[in-house]
């Protein structure tokens, strides 16, 4: 199923800004407790900012062993970054992690 969330993203130099952006979520094959989410920033390109390197992009949570934590990766299109893509990319993964009970794996 195809979700819909603005995240606001405060960068130095930059302010706030606000990403609008759509998401879906899957299981990901036998392994209990890793989700897949892959994203999408829905910005027209007069409208995209120059330090986004790329408007879509993967999000896995795993659950660790211990069960007491999660580890979250993050793959974009792009093989560059910047501090302030890189800053996105975290507050994103925040956001849908704490909006979806799911990925938790609680």
């Amino acid at each position: 199923m195809l979700k819909k969330i603005n995240v606001l993203v405060d960068l130095p130099d930059f302010g706030t800004i606000e990403l609008p952006l759509v998401y879906t979520m899957s299981m990901e094959g036998s392994e209990k407790g890793t989700c897949l989410v892959n994203c999408k920033i829905m910005l027209s390109a007069e409208n995209l900012p120059e330090w986004l390197l790329s408007t879509a992009f993967s999000i896995v949570y795993t659950q660790a062993e211990a069960e007491s934590a999660n580890i979250v990766s993050v793959c974009a299109d792009s093989g560059t970054t910047n501090r302030y893509h890189e800053i996105m990319l975290s507050i994103v993964s925040s956001y849908i992690k704490l909006k979806e009970d799911r990925v938790g794996l609680n």
